[in-house]
């Protein structure tokens, strides 16, 4: 019985399609990772550092859609589905207008 359960989960496994941007390229550098959808979101996150050699994350930011994601959380706890690109790069300053 336990393992006619566990072989239904694994048919019931969601899948999203994700791509990394930033500003050093793109991970992969064409296409879309296929990963299982309760995986969280920094795991392939750590894969796009590696692969494009990016030193420094402090106060980067992951957003889709132009909102911010929460890394710590799995796809699936982002509300993220099917195909999915992730723009991570340093959080924008305040900036505004000088005057003189």
């Amino acid at each position: 019985m336990e393992k006619q359960k566990e072989q239904k989960e694994k048919v019931e496994e969601k899948f999203v399609e994700v791509a990394v941007l930033t500003t050093s390229g793109t991970y992969p550098t064409s296409g879309y990772n296929r990963i299982p959808s309760h995986q969280k979101v920094r795991v392939e996150l750590e894969k796009a550092k590696k692969e494009l050699n990016v030193v420094d994350i402090t106060n980067w930011v992951a957003r889709v859609g132009g909102n911010e994601i929460n890394v710590d959380l799995s796809y699936l706890e982002n509300n993220l589905h099917d195909q999915i690109d992730i723009d991570w790069g340093p959080r924008q300053g305040g900036g505004g207008l000088l005057y003189a």
